[in-house]
C-alpha cells in the first residue's frame, strides 16, 4: 500500500466527514448540542471545511480544485443566499446540476490551462528509484539536475553528486526514507538547504553552513529512519557529532 503523506491523511479524513455530516444532514437527524436557536450549526461546519478544502487548493496552486468546494457551499446556503435576493422559497434560484455542472466545467476549463502545479512537479522529477532491504549506492548527475526523486525503505542509502562541475545550481532532491538510514554526500564547495518531514527519526545536516558556491536543496519525508546530509571531506566530523548526539 502507498504511503500517503500527513496533508494526504488530513484531507482524506475531512472529506470523509464532509461526506458523513451531508448524510446526517440530509435525513434531518437532531444532534443535540448543534440545533442552536435554529441556527445551521451543522451546515456552516460542513461550509467551514469546504472553504478551507478550497483556500488549500488554491494556496498550493490547484485553482481547478476550489470549484467543486465552493458549489457545495452553494448548495448548502441556497435559502440563506435566495432570501439575500428576495426569494423566500430559494427552489427557483439554481439547482443542483447547474452548479455541479457549471463546477465541472469550470475545473475541465482551469485544469487544461495548466493550473496543477503540484503535477506538473511530480511529472518533472525524474525518478531514481527505491530501495528496499539492501544496502545501495546512488549517484546523481549534475549536469541535468533539475528534480530527482529516491527512495530507501527498509534499507541502507548513500547519495553521491558527479560532473558536479556542470551544476548550475538550483537543483531539488526528494528524499523519502522509512525505517531506514540514508545519507547524502554532497561536495566540498555545497551547502544544503534541508526541508524535513520526519516522525519519531533522527536527522542531521553537516552541509548547511554558508558561504559556499553552490546549494542544492533536499526535502526529506523520513519516518522512524535516520537521515544525514555530510558535505565530503567532513565524513569524520560528522561521525563524531553523530557519537555526541546519541550520548546526550
Amino acid at each position: 500500500m502507498k504511503k500517503t503523506s500527513r496533508s494526504g491523511i488530513f484531507w482524506g479524513v475531512s472529506l470523509i466527514i464532509i461526506a458523513l455530516l451531508l448524510i446526517v444532514d440530509a435525513v434531518g437527524t437532531k444532534m443535540g448540542f448543534l440545533d442552536i436557536g435554529g441556527l445551521p450549526v451543522l451546515r456552516i461546519i460542513i461550509g467551514g471545511l469546504c472553504v478551507s478544502w478550497a483556500i488549500y487548493a488554491g494556496v498550493h496552486g490547484n485553482l481547478w480544485a476550489i470549484f467543486f468546494p465552493l458549489g457545495l457551499v452553494l448548495l448548502l446556503f441556497e435559502d440563506e443566499i435566495a432570501r439575500l435576493f428576495n426569494n423566500p422559497s430559494g427552489t427557483d434560484l439554481y439547482s443542483v446540476w447547474l452548479v455541479l455542472g457549471v463546477a465541472l466545467l469550470l475545473s475541465i476549463g482551469t485544469y487544461t490551462l495548466g493550473f496543477h502545479r503540484e503535477k506538473e512537479e511530480l511529472e518533472k522529477k525524474d525518478k531514481l528509484g527505491k530501495n528496499n532491504l539492501s544496502a545501495v549506492v546512488k549517484y546523481i548527475d549534475c549536469t541535468d539536475f533539475g528534480t530527482k526523486d529516491v527512495g530507501n525503505n527498509l534499507g541502507s542509502m548513500a547519495v553521491y553528486f558527479e560532473n558536479t562541475e556542470k551544476y548550475e545550481g538550483g537543483g531539488v532532491l526528494c528524499v523519502g526514507n522509512n525505517l531506514g538510514n540514508a545519507t547524502v554526500y554532497i561536495p566540498e564547495n555545497w551547502c544544503a538547504e534541508l526541508k524535513v518531514d520526519h516522525n519519531l527519526g533522527a536527522c542531521y545536516n553537516f552541509g548547511k553552513s554558508g558561504g559556499y558556491e553552490r546549494s542544492v536543496v533536499i526535502r526529506v519525508k523520513s519516518n522512524l529512519g535516520k537521515f544525514s546530509v555530510v558535505r565530503v571531506g567532513e565524513e569524520a566530523r560528522a561521525e563524531e557529532d553523530h557519537d555526541n548526539d546519541d550520548g546526550e
